[in-house]
């Protein structure tokens, strides 16, 4: 996160409104489904009190992301924007178009777990690797970090002006990633179906009762994949309103 840090810190510091909604937008679909809204940098819910949410976000950093101070912030955003699964998936993407790589990958893993997660990314990333061949699944990434920031903003951990350098930071990764919010939009999902492990080609075999865990999962991803559509079709979301090519 060191990009240009004081040249960063003072572009920070002089962001218009318009930026700045542009920047929590980032965060837009993790925030969407955890009922934040998108109109101030401050984590607000209809439902709930903010001291509330305020500990709510505290468990989510700690528990989820073993996140105590703001140095545990700055080490997870470093390897939110390199994660292994996210260079996996571009391994398997370009396997996927090269078939000298992907008939080589084949034979060398031809006795491997059909089930492990490699060969769930690489049905994945044949499935879009048009759609994502330059961006990966970076979105689900970068949505994690940029909401991560609004956690620990919403907390204490980092102050308001730390929290926009952050952001910042991100959005100049973003724009360099992606052509717009949809790519953003889509790489997001896929890059969730590939973390939370759903696969291409295997369908329950009976009812929802025999498998759980599975059917709660396809369920969770279907209304992603709804809400996601809905978004892009409503004009009065940050998405269809912001100008993807905004100077920042």
């Amino acid at each position: 996160m060191d990009n240009n840090l004081e040249d960063l810190m003072l572009q920070s510091q002089s962001l218009t409104d318009e930026q700045k909604r542009w920047l929590i937008s980032l965060s837009g679909y993790l925030s969407m489904q955890n009922g934040y809204s998108l109109d101030c940098l401050l984590h607000k819910s209809e439902t709930y009190p903010l001291q509330a949410i305020i500990n709510g976000n505290v468990k989510v950093l700690k528990n989820s992301y073993g996140i105590h101070t703001k140095a545990d912030l700055v080490e997870t955003l470093n390897i939110f924007l390199d994660t292994a699964r996210s260079s996996e998936f571009m391994s398997r993407l370009i396997e996927s178009v090269r078939y000298d790589l992907f008939i080589e990958h084949f034979y060398l893993n031809r006795n491997n777990d059909k089930n492990s997660n490699e060969y769930m990314v690489s049905g994945w990333a044949q499935k879009h690797n048009v759609s994502l061949s330059d961006c990966g699944i970076k979105g689900f990434d970068v949505g994690r970090s940029a909401f991560l920031c609004r956690c620990a903003y919403t907390t204490g951990l980092i102050t308001e002006q730390e929290t926009w350098y952050y952001l910042l930071v991100l959005g100049k990764i973003a724009q360099q990633l992606f052509t717009d919010w949809q790519e953003l939009a889509m790489s997001h999902i896929v890059g969730r179906l590939t973390w939370v492990g759903v696969k291409l080609d295997k369908p329950m075999d009976g009812p929802p009762e025999r498998y759980p865990d599975a059917f709660e999962v396809k369920q969770e991803i279907k209304l992603d994949i709804e809400e996601l559509t809905s978004i892009l079709a409503d004009d009065n979301h940050p998405w269809c309103q912001l100008n993807w090519q905004i100077d920042l």
